[in-house]
Protein backbone atom coordinates (compact mmCIF):
# COMPACT_ATOMS: atom_id res chain seq x y z
CA UNK A 1 0.00 0.00 0.00
CA UNK A 2 2.45 2.42 0.94
CA UNK A 3 4.59 1.59 -2.27
CA UNK A 4 1.60 1.92 -4.32
CA UNK A 5 1.37 5.88 -2.82
CA UNK A 6 4.52 6.40 -3.05
CA UNK A 7 4.36 5.37 -7.17
CA UNK A 8 1.63 7.21 -6.99
CA UNK A 9 3.29 10.91 -5.39
CA UNK A 10 6.20 9.99 -7.67
CA UNK A 11 3.83 10.15 -11.36
CA UNK A 12 2.03 12.79 -9.89
CA UNK A 13 5.00 14.71 -10.04
CA UNK A 14 6.21 13.70 -12.80
CA UNK A 15 3.65 14.71 -14.61
CA UNK A 16 2.87 18.17 -13.01
CA UNK A 17 6.85 18.67 -14.00
CA UNK A 18 6.31 17.90 -17.12
CA UNK A 19 3.31 19.95 -17.48
CA UNK A 20 5.06 22.84 -16.44
CA UNK A 21 8.12 22.60 -18.63
CA UNK A 22 5.59 22.12 -21.59
CA UNK A 23 3.82 25.00 -20.78
CA UNK A 24 6.98 27.22 -20.42
CA UNK A 25 8.80 26.31 -23.83
CA UNK A 26 4.73 27.19 -24.95
CA UNK A 27 4.89 30.63 -23.94
CA UNK A 28 8.11 31.55 -24.10
CA UNK A 29 7.52 31.76 -27.84
CA UNK A 30 4.43 34.12 -27.28
CA UNK A 31 3.92 38.06 -27.29
CA UNK A 32 1.17 39.79 -26.20
CA UNK A 33 0.17 43.11 -28.10
CA UNK A 34 -1.75 45.73 -26.27
CA UNK A 35 -3.75 48.75 -27.75
CA UNK A 36 -4.19 51.77 -26.01
CA UNK A 37 -7.15 54.08 -27.75
CA UNK A 38 -7.38 56.88 -25.21
CA UNK A 39 -11.66 56.42 -25.17
CA UNK A 40 -13.99 54.09 -23.23
CA UNK A 41 -13.56 51.58 -26.37
CA UNK A 42 -11.31 48.48 -25.31
CA UNK A 43 -9.86 46.66 -27.80
CA UNK A 44 -8.39 43.24 -26.66
CA UNK A 45 -4.91 42.49 -26.55
CA UNK A 46 -3.59 40.31 -29.42
CA UNK A 47 -1.35 37.37 -28.34
CA UNK A 48 1.49 36.32 -31.68
CA UNK A 49 4.37 34.17 -32.02
CA UNK A 50 7.55 36.26 -32.05
CA UNK A 51 8.73 37.38 -35.35
CA UNK A 52 5.30 37.22 -36.59
CA UNK A 53 3.28 39.99 -38.30
CA UNK A 54 0.16 40.63 -36.36
CA UNK A 55 -3.51 41.64 -37.79
CA UNK A 56 -5.03 45.42 -37.57
CA UNK A 57 -7.58 45.84 -35.34
CA UNK A 58 -10.87 47.76 -36.85
CA UNK A 59 -9.95 51.21 -36.53
CA UNK A 60 -11.25 52.62 -32.84
CA UNK A 61 -13.71 55.61 -33.11
CA UNK A 62 -14.38 58.98 -30.87
CA UNK A 63 -16.65 61.79 -31.58
CA UNK A 64 -15.23 64.99 -32.93
CA UNK A 65 -12.44 62.87 -34.00
CA UNK A 66 -10.46 61.38 -36.66
CA UNK A 67 -8.44 58.09 -36.15
CA UNK A 68 -5.10 58.41 -37.89
CA UNK A 69 -2.86 55.40 -36.96
CA UNK A 70 -1.81 52.74 -34.38
CA UNK A 71 1.69 54.55 -33.11
CA UNK A 72 4.30 52.62 -31.30
CA UNK A 73 7.01 55.11 -29.37
CA UNK A 74 5.36 57.85 -30.95
CA UNK A 75 6.23 56.98 -34.75
CA UNK A 76 3.52 55.10 -36.66
CA UNK A 77 3.56 51.15 -36.34
CA UNK A 78 3.95 49.29 -39.36
CA UNK A 79 1.62 46.34 -39.38
CA UNK A 80 3.39 44.47 -42.38
CA UNK A 81 6.77 44.18 -40.22
CA UNK A 82 7.28 40.94 -37.68
CA UNK A 83 6.93 41.05 -33.65
CA UNK A 84 10.11 40.77 -31.96
CA UNK A 85 9.21 41.21 -28.10
CA UNK A 86 5.99 42.69 -26.35
CA UNK A 87 4.63 45.75 -27.23
CA UNK A 88 1.51 48.62 -26.55
CA UNK A 89 0.40 50.82 -29.93
CA UNK A 90 -1.59 53.84 -28.39
CA UNK A 91 -3.86 55.79 -31.07
CA UNK A 92 -3.73 58.93 -32.60
CA UNK A 93 -6.06 60.95 -33.13
CA UNK A 94 -6.96 63.96 -35.50
CA UNK A 95 -9.26 67.01 -34.57
CA UNK A 96 -12.44 66.67 -37.19
CA UNK A 97 -11.36 69.99 -39.51
CA UNK A 98 -11.05 70.07 -42.72
CA UNK A 99 -9.74 72.29 -45.47
CA UNK A 100 -10.74 73.23 -49.08
CA UNK A 101 -8.31 72.57 -52.31
CA UNK A 102 -8.49 74.29 -55.18
CA UNK A 103 -7.09 73.10 -58.81
CA UNK A 104 -6.19 75.28 -61.53
CA UNK A 105 -5.53 72.95 -64.54
CA UNK A 106 -4.32 76.05 -66.70
CA UNK A 107 -6.31 74.31 -69.43
CA UNK A 108 -10.20 73.44 -70.62
CA UNK A 109 -9.97 70.66 -68.06
CA UNK A 110 -11.84 71.56 -64.67
CA UNK A 111 -11.37 69.76 -61.23
CA UNK A 112 -13.91 70.64 -58.77
CA UNK A 113 -12.42 71.63 -55.43
CA UNK A 114 -12.15 69.05 -52.40
CA UNK A 115 -12.34 69.06 -48.66
CA UNK A 116 -9.85 67.01 -46.77
CA UNK A 117 -8.95 66.56 -42.93
CA UNK A 118 -6.58 69.59 -41.62
CA UNK A 119 -3.18 67.94 -41.40
CA UNK A 120 -3.84 64.77 -43.77
CA UNK A 121 -1.96 64.44 -47.02
CA UNK A 122 -3.44 64.61 -50.22
CA UNK A 123 -2.48 61.80 -52.55
CA UNK A 124 -3.81 60.55 -56.26
CA UNK A 125 -4.49 63.79 -57.62
CA UNK A 126 -5.98 63.69 -60.95
CA UNK A 127 -3.95 64.92 -63.91
CA UNK A 128 -5.40 67.13 -66.03
CA UNK A 129 -4.71 67.35 -69.93
CA UNK A 130 -3.57 70.34 -71.64
CA UNK A 131 -3.33 69.75 -75.76
CA UNK A 132 0.28 69.31 -77.31
CA UNK A 133 1.59 69.91 -73.43
CA UNK A 134 2.68 67.32 -70.65
CA UNK A 135 1.51 67.42 -67.33
CA UNK A 136 4.78 68.00 -65.29
CA UNK A 137 2.83 68.43 -61.51
CA UNK A 138 0.93 70.51 -59.19
CA UNK A 139 2.28 73.45 -57.95
CA UNK A 140 1.83 75.16 -54.52
CA UNK A 141 3.41 78.47 -53.91
CA UNK A 142 5.77 77.98 -56.78
CA UNK A 143 7.33 74.50 -55.45
CA UNK A 144 6.17 70.86 -56.68
CA UNK A 145 3.88 69.60 -54.17
CA UNK A 146 4.92 66.52 -53.13
CA UNK A 147 1.89 64.54 -50.96
CA UNK A 148 2.96 66.94 -47.94
CA UNK A 149 0.14 68.21 -45.12
CA UNK A 150 -2.05 70.15 -45.75
CA UNK A 151 -3.25 72.88 -42.67
CA UNK A 152 -5.11 75.58 -44.98
CA UNK A 153 -7.01 75.93 -47.62
CA UNK A 154 -4.64 76.12 -50.86
CA UNK A 155 -5.25 76.43 -54.65
CA UNK A 156 -2.81 73.78 -56.55
CA UNK A 157 -1.31 74.87 -59.76
CA UNK A 158 -0.83 72.51 -62.94
CA UNK A 159 2.19 73.20 -64.63
CA UNK A 160 2.66 71.92 -68.14
CA UNK A 161 6.08 71.59 -70.54
CA UNK A 162 5.85 71.92 -73.85
CA UNK A 163 6.38 68.44 -76.06
CA UNK A 164 8.87 70.45 -78.27
CA UNK A 165 11.02 71.97 -75.64
CA UNK A 166 14.61 70.83 -76.31
CA UNK A 167 15.27 69.95 -72.56
CA UNK A 168 19.18 70.74 -73.42
CA UNK A 169 18.21 74.34 -73.38
CA UNK A 170 18.57 76.10 -70.00
CA UNK A 171 19.04 79.85 -68.89
CA UNK A 172 21.68 81.51 -69.71
CA UNK A 173 22.35 79.76 -72.55
CA UNK A 174 23.51 81.37 -75.61
CA UNK A 175 21.27 80.53 -79.01
CA UNK A 176 20.67 81.94 -82.44
CA UNK A 177 17.32 82.29 -83.87
CA UNK A 178 16.54 81.87 -87.07
CA UNK A 179 13.82 82.65 -89.75
CA UNK A 180 12.60 85.14 -92.28
CA UNK A 181 13.45 88.87 -91.17
CA UNK A 182 10.56 91.05 -90.70
CA UNK A 183 9.60 94.81 -89.18
CA UNK A 184 6.74 94.28 -88.41
CA UNK A 185 6.03 94.53 -83.91
CA UNK A 186 4.74 90.96 -84.16
CA UNK A 187 7.85 89.47 -85.59
CA UNK A 188 9.96 89.02 -82.74
CA UNK A 189 7.22 86.47 -81.28
CA UNK A 190 6.84 82.66 -82.47
CA UNK A 191 4.99 81.68 -85.04
CA UNK A 192 5.18 84.72 -86.79
CA UNK A 193 8.37 85.69 -89.22
CA UNK A 194 11.56 85.59 -87.27
CA UNK A 195 15.29 87.34 -87.60
CA UNK A 196 17.91 85.61 -88.95
CA UNK A 197 20.78 84.80 -86.99
CA UNK A 198 19.94 86.83 -84.13
CA UNK A 199 22.22 85.64 -81.27
CA UNK A 200 20.82 86.11 -78.13
CA UNK A 201 20.70 84.48 -74.38
CA UNK A 202 17.51 82.83 -72.87
CA UNK A 203 16.58 84.47 -69.80
CA UNK A 204 12.97 82.41 -69.07
CA UNK A 205 11.35 79.13 -70.01
CA UNK A 206 8.13 79.15 -68.88
CA UNK A 207 6.45 75.81 -69.17
CA UNK A 208 2.81 77.28 -69.64
CA UNK A 209 3.71 78.89 -72.99
CA UNK A 210 3.54 77.69 -76.15
CA UNK A 211 6.46 79.20 -77.36
CA UNK A 212 8.16 78.84 -74.01
CA UNK A 213 12.02 80.47 -74.52
CA UNK A 214 11.95 83.79 -73.40
CA UNK A 215 15.30 85.53 -75.41
CA UNK A 216 17.03 88.71 -74.96
CA UNK A 217 19.92 91.04 -75.18
CA UNK A 218 21.43 94.25 -73.04
CA UNK A 219 18.78 96.10 -74.96
CA UNK A 220 16.24 94.37 -73.21
CA UNK A 221 14.19 90.95 -73.68
CA UNK A 222 13.41 90.09 -77.51
CA UNK A 223 10.47 87.94 -76.96
CA UNK A 224 9.24 84.00 -76.51
CA UNK A 225 10.27 81.56 -79.50
CA UNK A 226 10.18 78.17 -80.30
CA UNK A 227 12.84 75.23 -80.01
CA UNK A 228 12.73 74.91 -83.83
CA UNK A 229 13.43 78.66 -84.23
CA UNK A 230 16.39 78.74 -81.76
CA UNK A 231 20.16 76.79 -82.42
CA UNK A 232 22.60 76.49 -79.70
CA UNK A 233 25.47 78.64 -80.32
CA UNK A 234 28.29 76.38 -80.65
CA UNK A 235 30.63 78.49 -79.29
CA UNK A 236 29.19 78.40 -76.00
Amino acid sequence: MEKSRYLFVISFIFIFLIAIILTNIYYSDKLTIRFETGTNEVILSKYSKKNQIIEKPTDPTLDGYVFVEWQLDGKRFDFDKPVKEDITLTAKWAKEEYITVNFNTNSDDVLESIKILKGYKLENIKIPSKENFEFIGWYLDGKLYENDELYDDVTLQAEYKNHNINTTYKIGDIVTITGNYSSSYDSIYAPYNLAISWDRVILDIDYNQENPYMVGNSEGVTGFFKAEAIEKNRGN
